[in-house]
């Protein structure tokens, strides 16, 4: 059974049909050029073949525990499970991808907190909650994410800061474009859009993304400890030491990510010929 352009628009909105439609062109695009197809072949392996997938498959088991006990307590249906999907690819596994820097930033897990309940997200909803016609997303997407590359390159140096500025103004008065037209679409029809559906669509990442911090934190350090642990099989030659070095590691890290940051450069100090002693002695 085939769907055709308005039973797809029953299950997605424009702009999202208007999204997968330009992710299909582009990854079918790649395929095109030789150097391309193969960089993207390779960077798909190395994804599969990391770490980062499993942590990733732990994440969904997690994410799928939060929906359950929403589902208990009367928060969640299946009328959600779009949004859910979505905040997994968009939000949960972006943050699983920068866990590396959780060791480096020093705020990481506060600002992630903040990211979640920043007001702009209510003005976001909003934005979103106007859909323009099918064709009509699927020639803004495109012109909007140029501008925001031309934005992002522009801010990179000082002689095109001008330039910077201009796209800045150009996407802030579209962004009021947009809100307005939300606006009025929700003042024309305010029942519609004060409805228990569209409360659960806004609430349910904020939740989501708020409950995930525990997990992404055992996620950041399971994959600093484990980058720790390669370390240590590098300096330490001997089977029975190394398994000593890594509990040892484990041990005084006390599940902290600071403690882990100051055991990496005492790591340095191990040689081939360490005994037990000398490990205790260098990573306490």
């Amino acid at each position: 059974m085939s769907l055709n352009i308005h039973e797809l628009q029953i299950i997605f909105s424009n702009r999202e049909l208007a999204a997968i439609i330009w992710i299909f062109l582009s990854i079918l695009g790649l395929q095109f050029n030789r150097k391309t197809r193969i960089l993207s072949g390779n960077v798909v392996k190395a994804f599969f073949a990391s770490r980062i997938l499993f942590v990733i498959f732990l994440a969904l088991l997690y994410s799928s525990l939060i929906v359950f006990l929403l589902h208990q307590l009367n928060f969640w249906d299946f009328s959600l499970l779009k949004d859910s999907i979505y905040w997994f690819i968009g939000s949960a596994v972006l943050i699983i991808i920068s866990l590396t820097k959780a060791n480096k930033e020093r705020d990481f897990f506060k600002n992630l907190l903040r990211e979640s309940l920043k007001l702009v997200l209510i003005l976001e909803f909003v934005v979103n909650l106007h859909q323009f016609g099918l064709m009509t997303e699927l020639l803004l997407l495109p012109i909007i994410l140029f501008l925001m590359m031309i934005q992002v390159v522009a801010g990179r140096e000082e002689k095109t800061q001008k330039v910077k500025s201009l796209i800045d103004w150009v996407l802030v008065i579209f962004g009021f474009a947009m809100l307005g037209i939300s606006i009025q679409h929700i003042l024309a029809d305010f029942r519609g859009f004060a409805t228990i559906p569209n409360l659960g669509s806004f609430l349910l990442p904020i939740i989501l993304s708020i409950s995930f911090i525990p997990f992404a934190y055992c996620g950041a350090f399971y994959m600093n400890l484990e980058l720790l642990f390669i370390r240590l099989s590098i300096f330490v030659s001997n089977k029975k030491n190394l398994r000593y070095a890594k509990w040892q590691t484990f041990l005084k890290s006390k599940l902290s990510l600071k403690k882990l940051k100051e055991i990496s450069p005492r790591i340095n100090s191990l040689y081939h010929g360490s005994t037990r002693e000398d490990i205790r002695n260098i990573i306490t």
